[in-house]
């Protein structure tokens, strides 16, 4: 079936998904607040609809792609869009919450809407290329209905499950390592710079470390999951008293040592908590911990 489909927003990743759509033959209506941002999309030959309710209107699918959900409810929760939308599948692609996935799910459900959540895994460069991921999650059949739509934005289109807030989660959790070992690299780039160390050498020097943190991750994941934290290795005192170092080197360099800081805070709740000689993977326990309050 060759769906009609409309893209709710016109930013770098809605205008990407468009794109993409447009060029893989969808007839591919698409709506911005601004209107300036579709100018190269109808040069392209896609449709540039005058308003939410005109975009939907005769659409198959509706894709959306603005800034956050609370834009997305400001855009669809009215009484002529809900109804225009009746029967036909709205696909999230806005950047959200498992909560609020869910908050949105039920308001499709009593509108009579199809709903799918969808979080992308990647730039809009990556849409319609292998390097992007796309996860969704909500009525397989709903998915699978769409799918011919869904798998033109990349080649890892991956459903991952009917609870609606899952796509939202796995987004949340891969961001989580994805941030911090990005910001991880920056401060180790910057310490090896001010150090003066060979040019090139920091990436390659982390590029080699790469097994042996494969390897480490899953020796962490089996002591979660067991809550097994012995210590048989390096012990949560001894990796304190090394970033701490960090903290110190930032110092005297007058360098901002917000992250390590952060670090240090959370290994001595865990020691002041009794863990200082448990294993690195205690910490899960100190994050997971409701109660437990920085220092």
């Amino acid at each position: 079936m060759n769906y009609k489909v409309t893209v709710i927003g016109a930013g770098r990743m809605g205008s990407a998904l468009a794109t993409v759509l447009f060029h893989k033959g969808f007839a591919t209506t698409v709506w911005n607040r601004t209107g300036a941002k579709t100018e190269v999309l109808s040069r392209l030959g896609l449709s540039v609809a005058r308003s939410v309710e005109e975009s939907v209107r005769e659409a198959d699918i509706v894709v959306v792609s603005v800034s956050d959900y609370s834009s997305t409810r400001q855009l669809l929760r009215q009484p002529d869009i809900e109804t225009a939308l009746r029967g036909k599948i709205v696909v999230q692609l806005s950047s959200g919450t498992p909560k609020e996935a869910r908050e949105m799910d039920s308001w499709a459900r009593r509108c009579g809407i199809s709903y799918l959540d969808g979080a992308i895994l990647g730039s809009p460069e990556w849409i319609g290329t292998p390097a992007c991921t796309i996860f969704y999650s909500g009525p397989a059949e709903v998915f699978n209905r769409a799918k011919p739509v869904l798998m033109v934005f990349g080649d890892r289109t991956l459903f991952v499950g009917h609870e609606i807030g899952h796509a939202s989660a796995f987004d949340v959790a891969v961001l989580t390592f994805g941030i911090s070992a990005m910001l991880g690299f920056l401060q180790g780039q910057f310490v090896w710079e001010s150090e003066n160390l060979p040019a090139g050498g920091f990436l390659e020097t982390i590029k080699g470390m790469m097994p042996t943190m494969e390897s480490v991750f899953t020796d962490m994941s089996r002591r979660v999951s067991s809550k097994n934290y012995s210590g048989d290795q390096a012990s949560l005192e001894a990796y304190s008293v090394v970033t701490k170092h960090l903290v110190s080197w930032c110092q005297d360099r007058g360098s901002d040592h917000t992250i390590p800081d952060a670090y240090v805070n959370l290994m001595e709740r865990a020691i002041q908590a009794g863990k200082s000689q448990a294993d690195f993977a205690c910490l899960f326990e100190i994050l997971s911990d409701a109660t437990s309050k920085p220092i």
